[in-house]
């Protein structure tokens, strides 16, 4: 369709004007970021399968009857989702960073992944404990903690050394 087309290089020259102006605030290094290094990289990555899509418009042949916007679609799982992902910054300075994790995690999984309690529980810790030891062990940043969790992240900031 000629709209899709038009929509997809609207994102290009979007992505175009991202990738321009992350280097003008400065990459950095992998080791040094600068505050345009990850803007640029979101940008290259987004304008490249934006490329890739537009290519697959131009070469199809055959023109598919329109449907209706929502049909076939759970959009209250869209809605789930934009709920939890609000409530995450907004509870993380109350109960702090792990535990706002293991419940996004976990609402995530329960009510839009429909996973079973098995399932979920053992992943949100899992994907907790890696998240906490990625971003303040490893990359030293210091996000909000909660009161619940101080001898927790007292020992996990001993593994240091991963």
């Amino acid at each position: 369709m000629k709209r899709d087309k038009i929509v997809l290089l609207f994102w290009l020259l979007l992505c175009f004007y991202f990738c321009v102006e992350s280097y003008r605030l400065g990459l950095g290094n992998v080791r040094m970021p600068g505050p345009g290094f990850i803007p640029f990289w979101v940008a290259t990555i987004v304008g490249i399968l934006t490329l890739i899509q537009l290519f697959t418009e131009i070469r199809k042949e055959t023109v598919k009857p329109g449907k209706p916007l929502f049909e076939g679609k759970q959009v209250l799982n869209t809605v789930y989702g934009l709920c939890f992902l609000f409530a995450f910054p907004l509870l993380m300075d109350r109960i702090g960073f792990f535990i706002c994790t293991v419940l996004f995690t976990g609402a995530c999984l329960k009510v839009v992944g429909r996973k079973k309690w098995v399932t979920v529980v053992p992943l949100s810790f899992t994907v907790a404990v890696l998240s906490y030891m990625i971003f303040v062990v490893w990359l030293q940043l210091q996000i909000p903690r909660g009161k619940w969790l101080e001898p927790v992240s007292s020992l996990l900031t001993e593994f240091s050394w991963i």
